[in-house]
């Protein structure tokens, strides 16, 4: 199954108890073998950060 971010699409942690809540950045990097989570880097820190998907929206 495919992950549904690609790299360089925009996102932004929705989940309100994510330490990272309402940060935005960019999907960073994605493993193939695991569907629902990617690497995002922040635009705040430059921190990359394993995020789930379910937390995540595109913009």
């Amino acid at each position: 199954m495919a992950n549904r971010f690609s790299v360089w699409n925009a996102v932004q942690v929705t989940n309100p108890e994510h330490e990272r809540a309402g940060q935005a950045g960019v999907v960073y990097a994605v493993n193939p073998e695991i569907d629902d989570e990617v690497a995002v880097r922040f635009d705040k820190d430059g921190q990359v950060v394993a995020v789930a998907n379910a937390d995540l929206k595109g913009l």
